[in-house]
């Protein structure tokens, strides 16, 4: 028999985790021991709580638990590039990678289980949006890539960049960055965790409310809009000059500068047209330019440019003034690309048997 009205202490608040201990019997205090144990030492049973009583650690283990998910699969890659199918309660599944590179080190998580957003070129759409995570399924992504790090690492970055649109689940992704950035959370600055849009107006002006300084990144792709409209369907409802002056009013009250994801696809949007038209568009904005060559897909027709390509359309942008980077391919050889792996499985294996984690 399973059981039933279990709380998932991920999912909660320290103020909510300190009234469910006041509503046991036990003090306040007790939820910031409890806390530690789970995103500072890394602690996955209750059990290992030493400086719990006993009493209150059977309580935990009879209402409670730490984990609602856990690792279907785990590949690596040479250049430190870990990816995890994260299988859920419900027997679904998402992704989340953690990237190495110098010293930074990223947990990348999804939002949702899917998305609606079915941009083009992008794995995470392919079988469309089933459902928004909870604040738990997000935050124990980030715990699940911290229990993966070496000996002498710490993770510094996170960015929301994984499978769905995190605007559109706002409150939970916003729960969960409050978590994250909490000294009795995960204890990330603010400047180290990135919301990745694909231009959700509503949510990006929210956001700008929320007196958060987080980094925003607008997955851009394209400087017109019947471009954008051919891999981005959603574009059709915003458009591109919308999506801009939302991106200036974050940046005037914020003043956190805007990045521009720009993902370089042969034949669509990587010309040297395109490079005069992107660097046109962004001229008068407070902005970084992040391209990335395109991670192909076997179920799309997309395909990369060459590196030439990739490099005169970085050297237009810069002729103009702007900051731009090309980010390195990462994990291509393990489906790193966003959504792959959870294609894959689910193509190959169907939907997990559900399992519940005590």
């Amino acid at each position: 028999m399973y059981r039933t009205e279990i709380l998932s202490i991920t999912n909660m608040l320290i103020t909510e985790l300190e009234e469910f201990c006041i509503s046991i019997g036990e003090p306040a205090y007790r939820a910031e021991q409890i806390l530690s144990w789970i995103y500072d030492k890394g602690v996955a049973a209750f059990d290992q709580m030493s400086n719990l009583p006993g009493d209150l650690k059977r309580k935990l283990e009879e209402k409670c638990q730490i984990f609602q998910t856990k690792i279907g699969t785990l590949i690596k890659t040479g250049d430190g590039t870990e990816k995890f199918l994260i299988c859920l309660s419900d027997g679904n599944e998402i992704e989340c990678v953690l990237l190495r590179e110098d010293k930074r080190v990223t947990a990348c998580v999804s939002t949702q289980v899917g998305c609606a957003m079915a941009c083009r070129f992008c794995a995470s759409g392919k079988r469309g949006l089933e459902r928004n995570l909870t604040t738990g399924e997000i935050i124990e992504q980030v715990l699940h890539c911290k229990k993966h790090l070496l000996p002498n690492e710490r993770l510094t970055n996170i960015v929301f960049m994984g499978i769905g649109e995190p605007l559109t689940n706002y409150d939970n992704v916003i729960r969960a960055v409050k978590i994250m950035n909490a000294e009795w959370g995960l204890g990330i600055g603010a400047r180290h965790i990135t919301i990745s849009t694909v231009g959700t107006l509503n949510g990006i002006q929210r956001l700008a409310r929320e007196g958060l300084q987080l980094n925003l990144a607008i997955s851009l792709h394209a400087a017109d809009d019947i471009t954008r409209s051919r891999i981005i369907p959603s574009n059709k409802q915003t458009g591109i000059q919308h999506i801009l002056r939302e991106a200036q009013k974050y940046f005037s009250i914020t003043k956190r500068d805007i990045s521009f994801e720009y993902t370089l696809i042969d034949g669509v949007n990587a010309s040297k047209q395109d490079a005069e038209s992107l660097a046109r568009l962004l001229r008068n904005i407070q902005c970084n330019i992040n391209l990335l060559p395109l991670n192909p897909i076997e179920e799309f027709n997309f395909k990369p440019p060459y590196r030439e390509t990739v490099n005169t359309f970085c050297r237009i942008l810069k002729k103009h003034g702007l900051t731009v980077t090309v980010r390195k391919k990462k994990g291509d050889t393990i489906n790193a690309a966003c959504g792959q792996l959870r294609l894959r499985n689910i193509n190959f294996y169907g939907k997990n048997e559900k399992f519940f984690v005590k």
